[in-house]
């Protein structure tokens, strides 16, 4: 019995879900589970229950451990005529405009739902169906459509969610508007789906009744998941990457994500910066060495992330070299840690959307197929069974004084520059949690003439070698991280990030 925890998620639904599982009885794993399971079916258009996900654990006094629930390429057995149909490609003014593929044909084999089961079989205290069930109460009761949902619809309600009936009828009222802010949405046949999945578990995803009508509705449109794919599919216990900073340890996951070694990389190459604060020349090397590892990345594809692109990345950070020498908001992530020193950090994605609801399941997929950013060698490129490269980063620390941090943020490749950010504001410069989660950040990106860097006001640019785009306030385009933190006087402290609606809560367990 852990006595506490501390959830912080991506909105108050999930939050609260995760607390309720805690005061339960629940443990770290339980509340982070429970808390995913809210957002995958509550922040609609940001994230779906078809998505891809990556789970650090990190029990006390053992091994950290990276559950990879990865997108997976789909087609086994599918003819080759398959290959290259079902997409449509589309453009969005987001984050300065970015384009993608939608449709049936962007649909990869989903893996948050295997990867949840396969934590809550190795550390939960509770059963499954528990897990499930604030997610089947908000989705029977209905739920306010979030403003971070509302947001990425402003740009994506027409072009993503709008051309299939089923879901365009979700999100727009009767003559066609796209709902306000706190409008109650209800996704028919969702609760129900939900009660499948809570009655027998994960498997139903997959080879079961849920499993069979998502295969179904991808068929109708030409794409080319089957149920092979789905049978085939498995959540894989992964060795993390550990990286060092200052005398804590963080565990990240390792290829095929590649946000985990980029983030490594991007630490190593800061070196002793920043000493004190964010000085003008701290800013600029921070923005150096994400403009190096961009560059470095762009080397090789994103796809050899079997190994040999990310170790060299790797090796060639740490080794120090010469200092002189993707854009969209549809991730979630839920941080939790129990007063026992038990982590969990979960982060989830179902790209932009496909755009396609399972008629009568109320299950949205994922369009991470056409991600095209992380597929660089082009829709429908990957070998049958790969799994795709992803941004996304669940970290935990830990200090060898007991002190232990999970974080972690949706923002696609803005996700480890929000990390290192965050990471760099607690760690190095003492800022509380709630300090370092709120600094202004700093990203730098590809623009039409070149590297720039998007930055948010408070930091010192004067010293840039790179030209510069600046918000006017905090923006969700950096990110929305959250964290929580076990001190080693054993108190908790949960956090959530100001640019998104999260919600950070620290509960006491049953019995305790």
């Amino acid at each position: 019995m852990s006595g506490s925890v501390g959830i912080a998620g991506p909105s108050e639904i999930a939050a609260r879900a995760g607390a309720e599982i805690a005061e339960r009885g629940g443990n770290a794993v339980d509340a982070a589970i429970a808390a995913t399971l809210a957002a995958l079916c509550t922040e609609i258009a940001i994230v779906a229950p078809d998505a891809g996900a990556y789970l650090t654990v990190w029990p006390p006094g053992e091994d950290p451990v990276v559950i990879d629930g990865g997108i997976a390429m789909p087609g086994l057995g599918r003819p080759a005529e398959r290959f290259g149909a079902g997409g449509r490609a589309v453009t969005v003014g987001y984050g300065g405009g970015l384009q993608t593929v939608v449709g049936h044909g962007s649909v990869g084999v989903g893996g948050a739902i295997a990867a949840l089961g396969e934590a809550a079989a190795g550390w939960s205290a509770l059963e499954w169906a528990e897990l499930v069930a604030p997610a089947q109460a908000r989705a029977r009761a209905g739920f306010p459509l979030s403003r971070a949902s509302h947001t990425w619809l402003e740009y994506s309600h027409a072009e993503i969610y709008g051309w299939q009936a089923e879901s365009a009828a979700v999100i727009h009222d009767g003559r066609g508007a796209l709902r306000p802010p706190g409008s109650t949405i209800h996704v028919p046949g969702l609760a129900e789906s939900l009660d499948v999945l809570a009655r027998e578990g994960p498997a139903a995803f997959y080879t079961g009744r849920l499993g069979t009508q998502i295969v179904a509705c991808v068929e109708a449109g030409d794409g080319l998941l089957c149920e092979a794919d789905r049978r085939a599919y498995r959540a894989l216990r992964r060795r993390p990457v550990n990286c060092s900073i200052d005398g804590w340890t963080v565990a990240l996951p390792p290829p095929p994500a590649i946000g985990g070694a980029v983030l490594a990389a991007m630490l190593a190459r800061m070196g002793t910066a920043p000493s004190r604060s964010w000085t003008a020349a701290a800013v600029a090397q921070l923005a150096e060495a994400q403009r190096e590892v961009r560059e470095f990345l762009q080397s090789g594809s994103l796809e050899e992330t079997g190994g040999e692109t990310l170790e060299a990345l790797l090796a060639w950070a740490r080794a120090g070299g010469d200092l002189d020498g993707h854009r969209c908001p549809s991730t979630v992530h839920v941080s939790a840690v129990g007063e026992d020193g038990l982590a969990c950090a979960i982060t989830a994605s179902s790209g932009y959307g496909s755009g396609v609801l399972v008629p009568g399941a109320g299950l949205w997929l994922n369009n991470c197929l056409g991600e095209l950013e992380l597929n660089s060698r082009g829709f429908h490129g990957l070998a049958v069974g790969e799994r795709m490269a992803s941004n996304m980063s669940p970290a935990v620390a830990r200090h060898p004084d007991g002190t232990v941090l999970a974080l972690g943020s949706p923002g696609a490749e803005r996700i480890t520059t929000a990390l290192l950010q965050v990471l760099l504001n607690f760690l190095r410069l003492g800022m509380s949690l709630e300090e370092a989660l709120a600094g202004p950040r700093l990203h730098v990106e590809r623009g039409e003439e070149g590297w720039r860097a998007a930055v948010e006001p408070g930091l010192p640019l004067e010293a840039l070698r790179m030209p510069s785009r600046v918000f006017d306030g905090l923006s969700m385009f950096f990110g929305g991280a959250g964290a929580v933190l076990h001190r080693a006087d054993g108190g908790l402290v949960a956090a959530a990030d100001p640019r998104r609606q999260g919600a950070a809560l620290v509960v006491r367990t049953a019995g305790t």
